[in-house]
């Protein structure tokens, strides 16, 4: 059994002719056994946990056909389609009783689109047109809806689609590889043509980042807490296994063969491929389509707008857990290291940090709901071009925040001064594991906020 659930502002009859490409080319999968689900995405008060609870709904009405059974079920999802069912997997289910066998994500937004904060103007206009076929934009009343707190939780650096990650990504008992889901990412890297245009962006297919497609996330904690002038950083990989394939001919409509499509021949392939893959050749499967990501991005390598990049979603909170609306991230270079010199006392390189900071660091997006969470966006291959392992120069991190407790008198952060805080120190041979090319990384700072002895006294009753 093969089904198929679409993205924000679509309809299953989007996906028709994938479905009967796949039907023609699967003989043992006949189009009367391919299910099409349709769910209401432009509603401005539909939640997630409604779409959940509705799916569940619709998945255990007998009249679909479709089984609860532990992996009795492939799946196609598109765009938002891929957070609706993730989300719907870790309510309803665990990674044992799941019934999904096969995921195949086509231009998923598992971390967020650029587009989701640019309002109900600009995606009417620009990737909707306000034409009369376009009735989920156009209702009857004094506004037309695009689907409110769907949009919210799709903005870049959401903690919708960090805590989703918690549940599903990093969990002591896996949710992906082989024995559970079978999961493969497939995004496009070239933006749309004609007026539509108007939605690219470097590394992304027009609607969404590769980056925040590829379900292969990091999250990394820097403490500024325990010892400011010390700080540390960990890192942990997921739990479990998702293979990716970035595809550079196509975009976010053209990658699931909506009106046209695919561009690129092996598209069809790498789906075909992804609903027959066994468990005992998944790990090969998605080695071999990492090899051929490496290919494509040395193929794109000279055209800005295929650049592989990070989406670095930064949280910072205080020791107590509040957010931290007003911080600077910085990333920067030193001088070269002198045996006589204490690192912490070497001057900054300018040339090389001005490099990072306006070379690498592409793009900076704050959560509109909270923004002590954002979006950094690192062009990894510029990147590495300055701080690889031949270049042999370290990389720094820091962090100012406001308000300084020296400025107010009562409470805030020391951080300002040279030596009130220290940075962290990333060498070349451990830059690969701290920002990699097409992948998200969640990054959890805590900062230590301090308050003045004067802030709270105690002192003798007079007499």
């Amino acid at each position: 059994m093969l089904a198929i659930i679409h993205g924000w502002s679509d309809y299953s009859k989007s996906f028709h002719r994938l479905a009967k490409r796949l039907a023609q080319e699967n003989p043992d999968t006949p189009i009367a056994h391919i299910r099409m689900g349709d769910y209401v995405s432009m509603d401005d008060r539909v939640t997630f946990d409604d779409l959940a609870q509705a799916l569940e709904s619709a998945w255990r009405d007998t009249s679909n056909g479709l089984s609860t059974q532990p992996r009795s079920t492939d799946l196609i999802v598109h765009s938002t389609g891929a957070l609706v069912v993730r989300d719907w997997m870790t309510q309803f289910y665990t990674p044992d009783t799941n019934p999904i066998h096969r995921l195949v994500m086509l231009a998923g937004a598992n971390f967020g689109s650029h587009l989701a904060h640019k309002g109900r103007s600009f995606a009417g206009r620009v990737l909707k047109g306000f034409n009369k076929k376009n009735t989920d934009l156009i209702k009857s009343g004094p506004h037309f809806q695009s689907g409110e707190i769907i949009l919210d939780g799709l903005e870049i650096a959401s903690t919708y689609s960090h805590d989703l990650a918690l549940r599903d990504r990093f969990v002591d008992d896996p949710w992906y590889g082989p024995g559970r889901v079978l999961c493969t990412s497939i995004v496009g890297s070239t933006g749309y043509t004609n007026i539509a245009a108007a939605a690219n962006e470097p590394g992304s297919d027009g609607t969404v980042r590769v980056s925040t497609a590829n379900l292969n996330p990091v999250h990394i904690t820097l403490d500024f807490e325990t010892n400011p002038r010390e700080p540390t950083l960990t890192l942990e990989e997921p739990n479990g296994t998702t293979a990716f394939a970035r595809i550079n001919r196509e975009n976010h409509s053209t990658v699931a063969l909506k009106k046209s499509g695919p561009r690129d021949a092996h598209t069809l392939e790498v789906i075909k491929k992804a609903l027959r893959v066994t468990d005992a050749e998944f790990d090969g499967f998605t080695a071999e389509l990492e090899a051929e990501n490496n290919a494509r991005r040395e193929a794109g390598s000279n055209n800005t707008n295929t650049q592989p990049y990070q989406n670095t979603v930064v949280r910072l909170r205080d020791q107590y857990g509040t957010p931290v609306d007003d911080y600077f991230l910085e990333l920067f270079a030193k001088k070269q290291i002198q045996e006589d010199i204490p690192d912490e006392d070497l001057k900054v390189d300018a040339t090389n940090t001005r490099y990072l900071q306006e070379k690498v660091v592409s793009n900076v997006h704050a959560y509109r709901a909270d923004p002590s969470s954002r979006s950094f966006m690192i062009n990894t291959q510029r990147l590495f071009n300055k701080f690889g392992a031949e270049q042999n120069r370290p990389l720094y991190i820091a962090l100012t925040a406001m308000p300084d407790i020296d400025e107010t008198g009562t409470v805030g952060y020391r951080t300002i001064e040279y030596h009130d805080i220290g940075s962290v120190r990333v060498d070349p041979d451990n830059l690969a594991a701290i920002f990699a090319p097409d992948r998200t990384a969640f990054v959890s700072i805590r900062i230590r906020r301090e308050q003045n002895p004067r802030l709270f006294a105690f002192s003798e009753m007079p007499t």
